[in-house]
């Protein structure tokens, strides 16, 4: 008999992992339990008008040289090599990210000297606990104040000071990208402003439709192969004998039987109790008539009093993810209350206020504008995530996978990663969860 296999979401990690299940010789019946209406996860893509919106600005770089082999194997031909451009909006002005010494030139005067002060000043200790001490240790007091904190404490709702110290290690690689940028405390990052070495970092991106094209190609192969993806299908919980867990429960689909389950949808669904949080976020898909000054692909806005955290141009990915001669905005906003939540369309005029404030639109070109609530988006990391997560006693024929199943603030290339490790039967390092 078939070893019965279920996957409950169908997200990148688990369609990767779907998809390398079906596709080994092995005598495997897999299954793929999907909430939404279509695979992809929070690597969807919504269309409307010619337009389309991926969920923020997904797109593909590694360097590991599986994931890489991937990637091309489910692309094939269907993907552009493109060029990194992303900026930070700090000090009223645009500057590339991660700084460079040309970015940085105009910033106020006493900002970069008290810096240059705290370079002086390191007091690395070994009572580093929380998001704030981390920052505060490898950039200083003055950067932390000047744009870390902010940022940090807008876009997660949470106090600096209560967050854990991954959520730095996490946090700021994931934005850097690039490994090869050395930007990991102030020394790398002043040296990399003085002494700047010439670094291109340049990634995949579908060649048609959004990003959702991988996942559709992957679930392409799934059901070619004799998998099963099953969407619109909610998991109610889990099936349990002697102790291990022996089916999926769901609404309206019955009870899904087997052998092994692999969890990539949020850990919360399945351990209610345990305190972990996820943030949602809500997402405003813009059409314009014309083409906009935005020259970077996404940008980060810590200032508090500007509504959204990031916004991304789709036409810098591609120029055809809009009509011709025209543009498009994704504004990414963390939902901070039940009105947000239900009345996303009442932040429309303060929205729009504070694009046109920082130049990123004029008001006459607006076509329309589509709200998304996207829930669970990022893990958030309280001082207490690790105790929580070395706690959950996990029962036998139960893997957590992925972002939200395995509580991981990671990128698509560490999920699709971690999936291969997975279906291969190896061990897979999660990268800052270094005791």
């Amino acid at each position: 008999m078939s070893r019965k296999v279920v996957i409950v979401g169908g997200g990148i990690a688990g369609l990767t992992l779907a998809e390398r299940l079906t596709a080994s010789e092995r005598d495997i019946d897999v299954t793929v339990l999907e909430r939404e209406n279509s695979p992809g996860g929070l690597a969807r893509t919504f269309s409307r008008e010619g337009f389309l919106f991926d969920i923020g600005p997904h797109r593909f770089h590694t360097s590991d040289p599986l994931v890489s082999d991937y990637l091309l194997d489910i692309l094939g031909d269907d993907h552009v090599t493109i060029s990194r451009s992303s900026n930070v909006y700090m000090a009223g002005k645009y500057r590339s990210w991660p700084l460079s010494l040309r970015s940085v030139a105009g910033l106020p005067l006493p900002v970069l000297f008290r810096s240059f002060l705290d370079i002086f000043r390191y007091d690395v200790s070994d009572e580093l606990r929380t998001f704030a001490d981390h920052v505060i240790s490898k950039y200083g007091r003055n950067i932390y104040d000047y744009f870390f904190r902010d940022y940090t404490e807008k876009f997660t709702g949470c106090r600096a000071d209560e967050l854990h110290l991954d959520w730095a290690e996490a946090g700021v690689n994931r934005a850097v990208i690039d490994k090869n940028v050395k930007a990991d405390d102030l020394m790398s990052l002043l040296k990399g402003l003085l002494i700047p070495k010439p670094v291109s970092t340049r990634f995949y991106y579908t060649s048609t439709g959004g990003i959702q094209t991988f996942c559709d190609r992957q679930a392409k192969r799934i059901t070619k192969s004799g998998g099963a993806l099953i969407c619109g299908c909610t998991v109610t919980g889990l099936e349990m004998k002697l102790g291990r867990v022996t089916g999926v429960r769901t609404r309206g689909m019955g009870t899904f039987e087997s052998d092994q389950v692999y969890w990539s949808a949020p850990v919360s669904l399945l351990f209610p109790d345990a305190g972990f949080r996820f943030m949602d976020t809500l997402v405003c898909n813009i059409a314009l008539s014309r083409e906009q000054q935005n020259d970077y692909q996404w940008c980060y806005f810590g200032q508090k009093e500007i509504l959204f955290s990031r916004l991304t141009v789709p036409r810098n990915f591609r120029k055809d993810t809009v009509p011709e001669g025209c543009d498009s905005l994704i504004a990414e906003i963390t939902i901070d209350s039940k009105e947000m939540r239900s009345r996303p369309e009442s932040l429309k005029n303060r929205l729009f206020s504070d694009l046109a404030s920082v130049d990123a639109l004029r008001l006459e070109d607006v076509i329309f504008a589509d709200w998304k609530v996207i829930p669970e988006t990022y893990p958030l990391y309280d001082l207490e995530y690790r105790d929580r997560l070395d706690g959950l006693g996990v029962p036998s024929g139960l893997t957590l996978l992925g972002r939200c199943g395995s509580f991981w603030y990671n990128n698509m290339d560490h999920s699709i990663g971690q999936a291969l490790a997975m279906a291969e039967g190896r061990e897979f390092e999660k990268d800052f969860w270094k005791d």
